[in-house]
């Protein structure tokens, strides 16, 4: 059941940030959604993982995804590619990682 949950939160990452801006409005709390969106993204990651010893490689699948998204971002009309983006979807990555894998610890 994680695992579909995980997959489903990938896909609606996804379609978010592919879909063309149109009439969207930024907000100026824009990264740190990024940085949300993607700590929740790494904490659904680590309960979908039966082998935790690969929650790294799947943390950098997660940020590869990310960037892929920001890339793929460049060619949907209104849309633009972000290092800031980017950088705020790592961080909250890592965030993730952090607080999952140290909970996990006790």
């Amino acid at each position: 059941m994680h695992s579909l949950i995980f997959y489903a939160y990938a896909g609606i990452v996804a379609i978010t940030s592919l879909r063309p801006a149109g009439d969207m409005n930024i907000d100026p709390m824009d990264k740190v959604v990024h940085l949300l969106v993607y700590y929740i993204f790494a904490v659904f990651g680590h309960r979908a993982l039966t082998n935790k010893r690969y929650y790294p490689y799947l943390c950098l699948g997660i940020i590869a995804y990310g960037a892929l998204l920001e890339l793929g971002q460049s060619y949907v009309p209104g849309r633009h590619m972000s290092a800031y983006d980017l950088l705020a979807n790592t961080l909250g990555v890592l965030l993730g990682a952090a607080v999952v894998t140290r909970r996990a610890a006790r």
